[in-house]
């Protein structure tokens, strides 16, 4: 579809988001790069988006959530943008290496201890989504109700589904949160956040968190998703041996080369009109998608000899420009452990369907898969869970995350997964 509208309209194809909402998609590489850097032409203040500012969106827009104003690194620039990505990037840096790692093989192993019996999974919904849902809600400090809640209201927002409803629960969940790290602040990125230098007001770090957590989580798991589809197309994986670190870092870099995360997405706006050539005019305030698929297949089709004869890690997956993203160290070391951790427990592990099978949904920016069932040879879980672990209770007040006591039921982990697994599935 990429090449079919760049054959007719040039690498910048003039589309339509939705009925009523126009704008344009960037499907060249070195044009997304040259504009992603060029902070005088371009920007990323929604505020300078012409037919919002007046009045031509329906306010019911399931776009709208995800490009209208608001105030987080992603949606304004210069000096805003510099006081809230600082605060970001300082809250995200103290979590450390080590912790990262630790947290995200603790729930890896608790995750597939739930289904490593069975002998076959939905590695998608039962584990790609989970995992970094637990630990972010960890890290974040988070309690199992408010991740749950908005989870579910940031994929719906990513799916254009019940947009204005959805971005409602996604804030008022995250309102909670701050609310309670007012109250018992703890070890944990929205706590740094409420109490970094920068000062930020509650509605400020409410939206910090909406785009740092929405950004890790889905994200995420469709990253972790496409890394099993990938592995197990390898003609050169063994069925019975897991793939290496290096070959699992070689995988993750590949993917994020042909299957990034994020398609389409974020919004560039031009501060005035951009010509095109052949007559085409971008004017300005209208919004750019940035295709970060196409530009880099179609880099990669056109530079298909170098590709071949060394890697090549220039892709744009996190974006370009001073708004990349911020966490990507951390996406990718979570990526990189939910491989590792599921290829080296489940011996066999292959698709149970073939690609032509698998279902996605479809938006204006982003593809998502809606399930990847998985069979193996069957394994005996590697630490029967305790009752509270492996989920690390939040600093929250005890009215949102006690401990309950211990019982002979499953644990609270096993009743959250199977939770998210219908949930995720619409049920």
């Amino acid at each position: 579809m990429y090449a079919e509208m760049r054959a007719e309209h040039g690498p910048v194809v003039p589309v339509e988001l939705e009925p009523g909402v126009h704008g344009w998609l960037v499907t060249d590489y070195t044009t997304l790069i040259s504009w992603s850097r060029d902070t005088t032409t371009f920007g990323h203040d929604a505020r300078l988006w012409k037919d919002f500012r007046e009045g031509r969106i329906d306010a019911d827009a399931s776009v709208l959530p995800m490009m209208a104003p608001r105030a987080n690194a992603l949606f304004v620039d210069g000096t805003e943008h510099q006081r809230y990505r600082r605060a970001i990037t300082d809250s995200l840096g103290a979590v450390g290496a080590d912790r990262l790692a630790e947290v995200t093989e603790r729930y890896a192993h608790g995750l597939i201890d739930e289904f490593c019996e069975r002998g076959r999974a939905d590695v998608l919904n039962e584990y790609a989504r989970l995992l970094p849902l637990l630990v972010i809600n960890e890290l974040f400090g988070f309690d199992r109700h408010q991740g749950v809640r908005f989870v579910e209201a940031m994929r719906n927002l990513w799916l254009g589904v019940d947009a204005e409803k959805s971005n409602a629960e996604a804030e008022r969940a995250l309102s909670e949160v701050v609310t309670a790290k007012h109250r018992e602040p703890g070890d944990d990125v929205t706590t740094r956040l409420i109490q970094h230098r920068a000062a930020l007001s509650d509605e400020e770090v409410i939206m910090q968190l909406l785009l740092v957590v929405a950004a890790a989580n889905e994200p995420t798991a469709d990253l972790i998703n496409a890394g099993v589809r990938e592995v197990l197309a390898d003609p050169n994986t063994a069925p019975d041996r897991a793939p290496s670190p290096t070959a699992i870092a070689d995988t993750v870099d590949r993917v994020l080369w042909q299957d990034p995360p994020i398609a389409n997405y974020p919004v560039l706006y031009p501060r005035v009109d951009v010509p095109l050539g052949g007559g085409r005019t971008i004017e300005a305030g209208s919004p750019i998608l940035l295709g970060f698929a196409a530009a880099n297949r179609f880099f990669m089709e056109e530079n298909a000899e170098r590709m071949a004869e060394s890697a090549n890690r220039a892709h744009v997956a996190w974006g370009a420009g001073p708004h990349r993203c911020p966490a990507r160290e951390e996406a990718t070391t979570i990526t990189m452990i939910a491989l590792r951790t599921l290829f080296g427990r489940l011996p066999g592990l292959r698709v149970e369907v073939p690609p032509e099978g698998l279902r996605w949904h479809l938006s204006a920016l982003s593809w998502l898969p809606v399930a990847l069932p998985v069979q193996f040879t069957p394994q005996a879980p590697l630490n029967p869970v305790a009752e509270g672990t492996p989920w690390t209770a939040s600093d929250s007040p005890p009215a949102t995350s006690a401990r309950r006591a211990p019982t002979s039921a499953r644990s609270p982990l096993s009743s959250l997964s199977n939770f998210l697994v219908r949930l995720m599935r619409g049920s």
